[in-house]
């Protein structure tokens, strides 16, 4: 009887340590797979980092290593072919329709947009002039990606502008597909979509689905 007893309290004992083993080993296991994940997002957060930090140094390295101007970058000044020289006056003469159109847009987006309660672009999420930090180019060059980096954030930052007024007084989606959509257009209601269509509208004149009520940056671009 006390051998049965005996062998009884051993067999409990084994599975006791048997479960323990077990549940060691998995909690070991998470916090071997949790110390992974805490590496691993330090390795992303520093390797964003090092990107950062090797922008600037590679410029100040390129910068150092351009010091000397060379005679041959002077053919980069001057347009250099008859074409070029036709084009001049058409390509620098948009900055005055460009200009215009420029002042305009913004009247209609402070008015119009005041007056619709529709969350206002922010132009400097659209106006970039990070080129001319470049030590490569020289001061034609820079100029020139000062000239088209405002034309094209220009059109950008009105794209976005026409957008979201699409949105407020005509969110209807295309029939046919189009090549490039704005911000705004993937909330639109579908083509044939008459029965919701009312109803869709209103909702999307509320532009409260924008994280910080003006970049719109929860839209697909």
């Amino acid at each position: 009887m006390i051998n049965k007893t005996k062998q009884e309290l051993q067999k409990r004992l084994k599975n006791i340590q048997e479960r323990l083993s077990k549940t060691k080993e998995l909690e070991v296991k998470k916090l071997s797979e949790l110390g992974d994940d805490v590496f691993a997002a330090f390795d992303r957060a520093m390797q964003a980092v090092n990107e950062k930090t090797n922008i600037f140094t590679e410029l100040k390295k390129k910068k150092g290593q351009l010091k000397t101007w060379k005679i041959s970058s002077l053919k980069t000044f001057f347009p250099i072919s008859l074409p070029h020289l036709i084009s001049v006056p058409f390509i620098y003469g948009m900055i005055i329709p460009a200009i215009i159109f420029h002042i305009g847009l913004e009247i209609y987006h402070l008015v119009a947009f005041g007056l619709y309660n529709i969350p206002r672009v922010r132009a400097k999420d659209y106006f970039v002039y990070d080129r001319g930090r470049l030590p490569y180019l020289n001061w034609f060059e820079k100029f020139n990606c000062l000239y088209c980096s405002y034309v094209n954030n220009l059109m950008r930052y009105a794209t976005e502008i026409a957008g979201r007024t699409e949105r407020y007084w005509c969110p209807i989606k295309h029939a046919g597909r189009l090549q490039k959509t704005h911000s705004q257009y993937n909330t639109f209601v579908e083509y044939l979509d008459a029965e919701d269509f009312r109803k869709k509208w209103e909702s999307l004149r509320d532009f409260s689905d924008f994280e910080d009520g003006q970049s719109g940056k929860t839209q697909n671009q």
